[in-house]
């Protein structure tokens, strides 16, 4: 470790900021959300706060495991696998999770005042499409990974050519 860096100096403020003063701020929101909300005041403010203090130690977190990836020409290939494996295994299906729950709401009717006729079935087709797509990335990574991407795509074109001749 280089002792007196500025550069070290930086990444560890950055990383106690983000990953140890943040998570307690967003604690403590919390628990003055719950005190607002015990005494019938406006809440969502502070809630709204609490998940930008999380959403700070999150972006924090992924921009180390961007930043650790391999280095050399090798680098922006392997930075865009991560974002890619990133946002199709965890994003998208938390999504389709926030859809399912966004279609049972409105086949229950709650919210019918604010949202009348809500489409729950364009939120059905929102969570398969997202589930789709993760299933399709997870099939392609595991092709590449037991090395039988090329001698499935091989086999796909031998048989097209049959029907073709």
């Amino acid at each position: 470790m280089n002792s007196g860096s500025f550069d070290q100096g930086l990444l560890s403020m950055t990383s106690w900021m983000g990953n140890a003063v943040m998570p307690i701020i967003a604690a403590l929101l919390v628990a003055y959300a719950v005190w607002k909300f015990s005494r019938g005041e406006d809440f969502e403010r502070v809630m709204w706060g609490c998940l930008g203090a999380l959403s700070v130690s999150g972006l924090l977190r992924l921009a180390e495991v961007f930043a650790r990836q391999g280095s050399g020409a090798n680098q922006p290939f392997e930075a865009l696998l991560t974002l890619t494996d990133w946002l199709c295994n965890t994003i998208l299906p938390v999504y389709a999770g926030l859809e399912v729950a966004r279609a049972v709401l409105g086949i229950s009717g709650v919210g019918q005042r604010l949202n009348v006729g809500d489409d729950w079935l364009r939120h059905v087709v929102a969570a398969l499409a997202a589930l789709s797509c993760s299933g399709v990335i997870r099939l392609f990574e595991h092709f590449v990974s037991a090395g039988k991407a090329i001698a499935f795509l091989h086999q796909v074109v031998m048989s097209n050519s049959g029907r073709v001749a």
